[in-house]
């Protein structure tokens, strides 16, 4: 009823005798509390070097990796932890950049793989990442496939504690086993392995084949289904 009495340019704030009187006579509303102060945003720091800015883009995997192409594909960084890059027709780092690109989740999962192994393995040599795909996909030099952003090779990690080539006398099994575990748990859908590497996985998905028994060639399963 109070408020009723109240002229409307009391209630847009303009003075008015009845509205001095009104605060005269009502007791004073409790004080709101403080609201508490907003934290300050702190600086934007720039990428750690050991984790360079990605391009992610919506890519396809487009044909077969034997005969296919790579749309929107995503550039694989040189570096990451627990990795790195080298060309496999010099076996020296970095990787070619026209054949580092792959699928956003060929890529995704090669950098979890190398987080995986830098926290389990933080004193071990980085793994290796050869050839993925051209950027357009199409065929990539020495290869048979690798052609649609769905492939990668990882070089064997070495018994000898070095980051380079790595062959059937100088490769560490056990380790080795751990990255072709961590594959299939990934949900790969094929891991290529040499005819004299003593690794093994389930039937269908670790699978002997000729030419590889100085990397693990690593197929993801398309996850849009685009491929055919």
């Amino acid at each position: 009823m109070v408020a009723a009495l109240v002229p409307l340019a009391a209630l847009d704030g303009g003075p008015s005798e009845a509205g001095v009187a009104l605060a005269a006579t009502a007791p004073a509303p409790a004080p709101a509390p403080l609201a508490p102060p907003k934290p300050k945003r702190p600086p934007k720091k720039p990428d750690p070097p050991d984790r360079p800015r990605i391009q992610w883009r919506d890519s396809l995997a487009l044909g077969t990796p034997n005969s296919g192409r790579l749309q929107n594909g995503v550039r694989m960084p040189v570096e990451w932890p627990g990795l790195y890059t080298y060309d496999p027709q010099t076996q020296r780092p970095p990787g070619s950049p026209q054949r580092r690109w792959g699928t956003t989740a060929l890529v995704r999962d090669v950098l979890e793989l190398g987080e995986w192994w830098a926290r389990t393995h933080p004193n071990k040599p980085r793994l290796g990442v050869g050839d993925l795909t051209p950027e357009d996909g199409g065929y990539a030099v020495g290869h048979a496939s690798h052609e649609n952003g769905l492939d990668v090779d990882i070089r064997l990690p070495r018994n000898d504690g070095v980051e380079g080539p790595a062959d059937p006398s100088t490769y560490d099994r056990e380790l080795t086993q751990q990255v072709v575990d961590y594959m299939v748990g990934l949900g790969a859908q094929y891991v290529f392995v040499g005819p004299s590497l003593d690794v093994h996985g389930p039937p269908g998905i670790v699978v002997t084949w000729p030419n590889h028994d100085d990397h693990l060639h690593w197929r993801i399963p398309d996850p849009d289904g685009t491929a055919n």
